[in-house]
């Protein structure tokens, strides 16, 4: 890889993600709300409270860090999220390039490699830079970045175990730091750690145990302090509750935040007689310490395996699986095409990758996926199958069909799959009419492609499933007719070098347009964010509400959407009970007596004002609610309670 095509990768990587981060600098999601009451906990110097059951700590540290070097207030702490964001977006970057080097390394020794030549290392960069701003955007404010990054470090580790011997115990070490640094920041690298040090196990042998001792050795100095100090709060052995209550929320079904509701730990028998389902979680330091501290609300919620509850979820991401990543899986046609014999060699030289990620993948799959979870996994198998599995010199018919079959057959088991396999028959079609093109200049056939591909899609839309499925059987029967007419007139290795060729740009085709559609919705977010009424709307919120006499510090009973009440945050409010979303209409559907009661139930619980974000479905409140200016409503609360200014 030359010198110049790693400097001009990185600097238009750090571009877009610079212009991702500045687009998105006042997004924030739930998460994104825990974490900054949790970074408090730098900027108070009170340190204990970064000690969490459900949140790891790494985010919040380096959240509060960064906050105290920008000096940054109730306005900018949320854009400061996404400075450290883009910070976690270039240690991802070094992280990959880590890795990369090794697959690189693993492509050179491999004859016919698609991951080999002077584009080689643009196409893995420019893969790299697809998937990460699409899969991992800088808009969530979640801690994916840098858990992504120990995960990529790691799988670099493990290939550089195996391919240098002799710098076993710095490998082993970098080994065990990713892994143990990547565990502050997401509670799931724990576990998968497990499956690394195995596969490195393997690697090393009797000869390298001592090398591999050390990279324990390096991982355990990190994770069981940091375990110790859990479980000392817990009162029991463990790692996090994270991993239990999203087993029993998104597995189980049990109370799960996705809802809308609040925890089953902060419903009361007084207001459940007035109205069951709303919140009183009482006096906290945090926002709103339903989200903030889940731990302590959801005691009562347990995990238990149920194999039709494990079965349901498996195919569930089953289909997540093959949906999201229906361009990618023409990667199995590259399997079945290869020449005979390389398949093995392809599994002996990357299984070191292929093995973690693989158990990465299913893990998820058994409790809860998103693309920002799996984003490093894939990323690293494609990269590993181009450096190992040869393109083939000819296509032979038999494997084409079986290849193409098997792509189709895996988008066309569910109709859920609709839209990614009319982005699978998309492609082969424009397969199909570059291999019948007989012009020779490049620019005739990508055109030819491009247009085919744009054809297939309207003609066999996700809408009608029954005809797309039909449609992708008739174009896999006529590339496999095409393929055999091919070999009949001895043009097999020019069939095979078109198809390949024609597979990959489209490919290419589509995750950019992909990666066009996610820089147009931070386009729309740029322009959002710089107007003089869109722009850091939280904070705009929480001055009006303070121009209202609404200080900070005070205790507020939110009627509407606690874990996306954002504004309480910029203003330095505290949630002590709620009306959840799903209960809001209930609220003001009761009689005026019962509502009464139930703010009176809320009074009671320390709150002196109720913020109404969501009115009556008819219209406003009566009198007794002032409006604010950002579609809202107030009430004081209490008989010593002045009415809002």
């Amino acid at each position: 890889m030359t010198r110049r095509v790693r400097i001009a990768a990185w600097a238009v990587l750090l571009a877009l993600a610079a212009f991702q981060a500045y687009a998105q600098r006042f997004a924030i999601g739930p998460d994104g709300m825990a974490y900054l009451d949790l970074s408090d906990a730098v900027t108070s110097g009170a340190w204990g409270r970064l000690v969490d059951l459900y949140w790891s700590p790494l985010y919040p540290l380096l959240i509060g860090v960064a906050r105290l070097v920008a000096r940054a207030g109730a306005a900018g702490e949320v854009a400061t999220i996404h400075a450290v964001n883009l910070a976690g977006f270039a240690v991802m970057l070094a992280a990959f390039d880590y890795m990369l080097m090794s697959i690189l390394s693993l492509a050179a020794g491999v004859r016919g490699a698609a991951l080999r030549g002077p584009m080689a290392a643009a196409g893995a960069y420019a893969l790299f830079g697809v998937l990460a701003l699409t899969m991992t955007p800088l808009e969530l404010t979640t801690p994916d970045l840098f858990s992504d990054a120990a995960v990529l470090l790691a799988l670099g580790a493990l290939l550089r175990l195996r391919q240098s011997p002799s710098g076993g115990r710095r490998h082993a070490v970098v080994l065990g730091l990713a892994l143990g640094v990547g565990a502050l920041a997401k509670s799931f690298l724990v576990p998968w750690a497990l499956v690394c040090f195995v596969t490195a196990g393997i690697l090393a042998g009797r000869k390298g145990a001592r090398d591999l001792a050390a990279g324990v050795v390096a991982w355990a100095l990190v994770v069981v302090p940091w375990t110790a100090a859990l479980s000392a709060k817990a009162g029991r052995p463990t790692f996090g509750d994270a991993g239990r209550l999203t087993y029993a929320w998104f597995v189980n079904l049990q109370d799960p935040p996705s809802m809308g509701g609040v925890p089953l730990g902060a419903l009361t028998a007084s207001t459940e007689r007035l109205l069951p389902g709303v919140g009183v979680p009482g006096d906290s330091p945090y926002t709103d310490p339903m989200w903030t501290d889940p731990a302590r609300f959801n005691t009562a919620v347990t995990p238990r395996f149920n194999v039709r509850d494990q079965l349901t979820t498996l195919e569930i991401f089953h289909v997540f699986y093959v949906e999201n990543l229906a361009p990618l899986l023409f990667l199995i046609l590259l399997v079945t095409t290869a020449p005979s014999g390389t398949r093995r060699e392809a599994w002996r030289l990357g299984w070191p990758v292929y093995a973690p990620a693989i158990a990465g993948l299913f893990g998820y799959a058994m409790v809860l996926v998103t693309t920002r979870y799996v984003m490093p996994f894939v990323l690293a198998i494609t990269l590993t199958l181009l450096a190992t599995v040869p393109l083939a010199r000819r296509w032979v018919p038999r494997n084409v069909l079986v290849g193409l079959l098997m792509l189709i057959g895996l988008e066309a088991l569910l109709p859920e799959t609709a839209t990614g396999l009319v982005i699978v028959t998309a492609i082969i079609g424009g397969l199909l009419a570059s291999v019948l093109v007989p012009a020779r200049p490049r620019v005739a056939w990508m055109l030819t492609a491009v247009v085919a591909l744009v054809v297939t899609r309207l003609v066999f839309p996700p809408a009608f499933p029954t005809l797309a499925r039909a449609g992708a059987a008739a174009v896999v029967l006529l590339v496999w007719r095409a393929s055999l007419a091919a070999v009949r007139g001895h043009r097999a290795a020019w069939f095979a070098r078109r198809a390949e060729e024609t597979v990959a740009f489209l490919l290419l085709v589509v995750l950019l347009f992909r990666l066009g559609i996610r820089f147009n919705q931070d386009a729309v977010a740029l322009r959002r964010a710089s107007s003089s009424t869109g722009g850091n709307l939280p904070w705009r919120i929480a001055n009006d509400l303070a121009a209202a006499g609404i200080s900070p510090g005070t205790r507020v009973a939110v009627v509407g959407p606690h874990a996306e009440a954002y504004w309480a945050r910029a203003a330095r409010l505290h949630i002590v009970a709620s009306v959840p979303r799903n209960r809001v209409d209930a609220f003001w559907a009761l009689a005026k007596p019962t509502q009464d009661s139930l703010l009176a139930e809320f009074h009671a619980a320390g709150a002196t004002v109720a913020i109404a974000t969501i009115g009556p479905p008819t219209g406003a409140p009566d009198s007794s609610w002032t409006p604010v200016k950002f579609r809202g409503w107030i009430r004081p609360l209490g008989p010593d309670s002045r009415q809002p200014r």
